[in-house]
């Protein structure tokens, strides 16, 4: 089908300059590109061809996680391949990376017999059968998706078995979190909306030939799993209250945004209202984005969403919601205030402006310098290889963006001055944080659409204190849903463990807590844990520099050295 003209996300028909090279503002944050020094040289490949298909400039995922439990972070990269091939292309399997815990990687994909099923998006991570090695899910364009069981050695398909091979279509982001409180964890699957390449449309912008909008295709509903716990999972989507379609999905974030015990899953939908999934009633969700003020953009408009995180970013105690949208819209901070709910507040702490000139997909606050507060770190790239010949300035390759967090709620635009590895454009998609060289500092990995893995390292100084938290519960051992605050004098630093943030990724499950110059004797005050399904740990004297296994009921954590301190489960 021909299409002479077709549906923009909004935002997208705006005439707008090219976005202005950021100005070099003097920081301490430093990052140097270091992939190949690694280990971890490695390309996305998306197989984009003449017809513009939609799903060929959305992939790539990236998940981080310790695969063979030594206590480091291992690495993921979700490949792509060919739409509609019955296998995938050389070069375009699914990777995965070991860590020997001092940022040396080596491809372990054919030891743990990493499969490549369909074309490939996005993953979640969590302990499904509660043996303590963490599995995976990939979400693929045409489906079915794929469970892997984690043996200790190898990754398993266990997708029929499990009854999650049944779905067709295509799924983007997945998140593992215990939705109904049993103990065990579910998954909840986003999805995008319904594509057939065989019939899929054709689409033109001032007579150039684009990749379609998503205003052009229907929307498809996401889907929940609620684990049996014999090692098989039933849909219960509707059972739960999730309905017709409503949205169409990219990313999400899972994680108690509230303190109330359960956890919140935020949508990521494009060019239709955000929603905001409340599992506070157990066997029911309940979309309270419009009561809540997360569903449209402060003008009330639907907006374009593409990632999305969770993160006290102002400092004020209380979660907040970030979501990364369309060029000429800005990334979108919603602050929560103490009746629980939110507003917009992109331009008064400084993201609004630059945001609006690039197209986003992941974003990931994290504590770049580990003073204490959250920095902010964004993937850019458009979705249109040939934007340039029908929109004045605008660019398909991006530069990524970070924020320093200067003053409490005041970020700015570092990017010019921060290294190496943020000065090239790309098409930018996945994006995680995570200390992969052990070194107490959080480092990035970014994957471009049809392009390379990016390793930022962190070389900032000077670096504040810190302390790092491996968390297992006594059930569901992933710990997804905990919600950490360390106390220090008068100030507490609160930290989640999210199922799920940015885009098409899950990021490491360990919580880095920057401590600044903060603690007087090297040891925290406190450090309270708040286990999913109501449990309350803890801990005083934990000391700085350290990482520490914290287990459900334990007496105390214990220290250990990550790659050196392999902890079989229990």
């Amino acid at each position: 089908m021909l299409l002479a003209a077709c549906g923009e996300a909004p935002g997208a028909g705006l005439q707008l300059d090219r976005p202005p090279e950021p100005a070099r503002v003097s920081t301490s944050l430093r990052f140097e590109e270091a992939a190949e020094a690694m280990g971890l040289s490695a390309r996305h490949v998306a197989s984009r061809s003449s017809e513009k298909h939609m799903p060929e400039i959305l992939g790539g995922g990236l998940a981080v996680t310790d695969i063979d439990r030594d206590g480091d972070p291992d690495v993921l990269l979700v490949n792509s391949g060919r739409l509609g091939a019955a296998r995938r292309p050389d070069g375009a399997a699914n990777r995965l990376f070991l860590n020997d815990g001092r940022g040396q990687f080596e491809d372990g994909t054919a030891r743990w017999q990493l499969p490549s099923p369909g074309y490939g998006m996005g993953a979640a991570v969590g302990d499904v059968d509660a043996d303590g090695w963490p599995d995976l899910f990939l979400t693929t364009c045409a489906g079915p998706d794929a469970l892997l069981r984690n043996t200790g050695s190898q990754l398993v398909d266990v997708s029929q078995r499990s009854g999650l091979d049944t779905a067709s279509g295509w799924s983007t982001s997945a998140a593992f979190c215990d939705l109904d409180r049993d103990g065990d964890l579910d998954l909840y699957v986003v999805r995008y909306v319904v594509y057939d390449s065989a019939t899929a449309l054709r689409c033109y912008d001032k007579r150039v030939h684009v990749y379609c909008s998503p205003v052009m295709h229907t929307a498809l509903s996401d889907i929940v799993y609620r684990n049996q716990g014999d090692g098989r999972f039933v849909d219960v989507s509707a059972q739960l209250g999730l309905g017709a379609a409503a949205g169409k999905g990219l990313a999400l974030a899972a994680g108690d945004l509230d303190g109330d015990g359960a956890v919140e899953l935020y949508i990521a939908n494009d060019t239709t209202p955000n929603t905001l999934w409340s599992s506070a009633e157990v066997g029911r969700l309940t979309d309270v984005a419009p009561l809540l003020g997360v569903a449209y953009s402060s003008l009330g408009q639907e907006q374009a969403g593409m990632g999305v995180d969770f993160s006290d970013v102002n400092g004020d105690g209380r979660l907040d919601i970030l979501c990364t949208n369309f060029q000429g819209e800005s990334t979108s901070v919603y602050c929560q205030d103490a009746a629980g709910f939110f507003q917009e507040r992109s331009d008064q702490l400084g993201v609004g402006a630059t945001s609006r000139h690039r197209l986003s997909f992941g974003i990931d606050a994290f504590d770049a310098d580990n003073d204490g507060d959250e920095d902010l770190l964004v993937a850019n790239g458009h979705i249109d290889d040939v934007v340039h010949m029908h929109r004045t300035g605008v660019r398909f390759g991006q530069r990524n963006t970070l924020y320093e967090q200067v003053a409490p709620g005041r970020l700015v635009d570092v990017t010019a001055g921060a290294g190496s590895a943020l000065e090239d454009e790309g098409v930018s998609r996945g994006l995680v944080t995570s200390d992969l060289d052990g070194d107490g500092d959080l480092d990035f990995l970014i994957v471009d659409n049809d392009g390379p893995l990016r390793v930022g390292r962190n070389l900032s100084q000077p670096m504040g204190a810190w302390v790092g938290l491996w968390l297992e519960c006594r059930d569901q051992r992933s710990a997804i849903g905990a919600r950490v605050e360390a106390r220090l004098g008068s100030r507490t630093i609160t930290r989640l463990v999210l199922g799920a943030n940015s885009y098409l990724s899950t990021p490491d499950a360990r919580v880095h807590l920057g401590l600044g110059g903060a603690t007087t004797d090297g040891a925290l005050d406190e450090l309270v844990i708040h286990w999913p399904g109501g449990g309350r740990s803890s801990y005083s004297g934990l000391q700085s520099g350290r990482y520490y296994h914290v287990i459900e009921g334990a007496a105390q954590p214990l220290p250990f050295v990550p790659g050196e301190a392999v902890r079989p489960p229990r």
